[in-house]
């Protein structure tokens, strides 16, 4: 049931939301809701149900009766490719609705929101796809009077922990593939934008989904901690997925390894784009602000350290900063606008702090102060570039998931991959270079879950895994890998009668 804002200047019709538990929606237990801000504006952008314990486990054992008595783990493969391919339709159906839905919640822009929208239809359609590709393999040529089987079968219930940057798509890529493998569900989105992952479990149910299969909890900051340790440490919770901070996800797996569940973790990353002397320069040059700057760099697998070779360092400089000045930063619903603002007031004050800290450890060629948008006010950042930074200082080493990039210059081949290894994260990078020798090389010699070779973040291959290694995480989402994520490997040994 939807509400008005009746605000001098914010008259609007605000969404209301609730929890969705055995398929279907309610309040939540003691009925109190939390408010989203827009992060644009400062205008409600939605209303939502404040989920406690008592509602996570409700869902929980909705997941576990669902999984075990349900049926879902015996649905037919080809049941579960049709709710699957009727998803998918139906994200791309609604795809506006849910676009919008990520702008006023996140301040993602419009044309980014519109692409993360066509990931999850993608998304969606691959799993569906791999629903019918379940298979397993047997041993038959050991001895004459006795054959093996190994099945894969789904691990059970899985919980799931997701973040507000990508509050579609991440959803969507832990959701298709546990669903494919006939896996159940519970899902706590970020308080910051649970709006995306609402919508997305509500057209599930539209799409046939039976009741209790996936079920999703809101809750604001407070209650989050109460209702994400339900999933970690519920004992028929068989596997946990969270995305986040590294901090957090250390406290997920401690907690997790009480009750020996699998546990998958996507975290921070520093992740280090790589720029030879050798380069393609004018598309280095566009993509290394994209890099820093998509989603207003709120990404774990940001290109926040720029490498480049000494060679074209001064040069290529000066084409990030011309690059840097044509990003337009402004209102997300418009079209035009490639950059929105920051989350929250928190992630605005924790940005400007890492930009003050920048001052003292590197020179400052582009940015460095807030944007001001005189008809919204809101938390935008400039695009901020920082030159001659040393690897070993803080805005090399720590995330500080926003518009803020480190310039490093390098000599050698050498020097590029032991800088870019001097890290605790290990989730993505990048290496430019016309020679294939080299960038081979550089692939080979970089300890970290994704490499891109003259690009990055390119999108077009939706069925490669994502993670990373060190404190960037443990586990793979998207891709074939990703569904091996939600199964267990059992041995079957079958002695023949005599």
């Amino acid at each position: 049931m939807n509400t008005i804002d009746r605000r001098p200047g914010r008259e609007q019709e605000i969404e209301s939301f609730e929890l969705l538990v055995g398929g279907r929606s309610r309040n939540s237990t003691g009925g109190q809701v939390f408010e989203r801000i827009n992060p644009a504006d400062g205008s409600v952008a939605g209303i939502f149900a404040n989920g406690t314990a008592h509602d996570a486990q409700d869902a929980i054992l909705c997941a576990r009766q669902a999984f075990d008595m349900g049926g879902w783990p015996q649905t037919p493969a080809r049941v579960r490719f049709d709710i699957l391919s009727r998803t998918a339709a139906l994200i791309e159906k609604n795809a506006q609705a849910l676009a919008m839905r990520m702008v006023l919640e996140s301040g993602k822009p419009l044309r980014t929101a519109l692409g993360e929208v066509q990931g999850a239809v993608k998304t969606f359609q691959f799993y569906a796809g791999q629903a019918l590709a379940l298979e397993g393999s047997a041993i038959s040529d050991r001895i004459p009077d006795a054959f093996g089987l190994i099945l894969h079968e789904p691990v059970g219930v899985a919980g799931f922990i997701t973040p507000w940057n990508f509050p579609l798509l991440n959803p969507a890529c832990k959701i298709a593939p546990a669903l494919a493998a006939g896996c159940t569900v519970v899902i706590k989105p970020s308080h910051l934008c649970s709006g995306p992952a609402v919508l997305l479990v509500r057209l599930l149910h539209e799409a046939g989904l039976p009741e209790g299969v996936c079920n999703i909890v809101t809750s604001d900051i407070e209650r989050g901690g109460v209702v994400g340790q339900e999933l970690a440490a519920s004992p028929l919770i068989d596997k946990i997925a969270f995305t986040g901070s590294t901090a957090t996800g250390r406290a997920v797996m401690r907690t997790a390894s009480e009750t020996n569940k699998k546990v998958a973790l996507e975290l921070g990353g520093k992740s280090a784009n790589i720029v030879f002397d050798d380069a393609p320069f004018a598309l280095a040059a566009q993509t290394a602000i994209s890099a820093f700057c998509y989603n207003s760099g709120q990404q774990c697998s940001a290109g926040t350290r720029l490498l480049v070779q000494r060679g074209v360092h001064e040069e290529f400089v000066e084409a990030i900063v011309a690059e840097a000045g044509r990003q337009v930063v402004g209102d997300p619903s418009q079209t035009a606008t490639t950059m929105g603002p920051l989350v929250n007031d928190e992630q605005y004050r924790r940005v400007l702090s890492y930009i003050d800290v920048g001052a003292e450890s590197g020179r400052l060629v582009a940015g460095g102060k807030p944007k001001q948008i005189a008809t919204t006010g809101g938390f935008y950042v400039e695009p901020t570039i920082f030159d001659g930074v040393s690897n070993d200082a803080r805005i090399a080493q720590e995330e500080v998931f926003g518009p803020v990039l480190s310039v490093i210059p390098f000599d050698t081949e050498q020097d590029a991959i032991r800088l870019a290894n001097e890290s605790r994260y290990g989730l993505a990078g990048g290496v430019w270079s016309r020679s294939l020798d080299t960038a081979i090389r550089v692939v080979k010699g970089v300890r970290t879950g994704k490499m891109f070779v003259n690009s990055y973040n390119s999108a077009g291959i939706d069925d490669m895994p994502h993670g990373g290694y060190k404190d960037s995480g443990v586990g793979r989402e998207f891709g074939r890998e990703g569904l091996r994520e939600f199964q267990q490997t059992k041995t079957v040994q079958i002695k023949l009668s005599a």
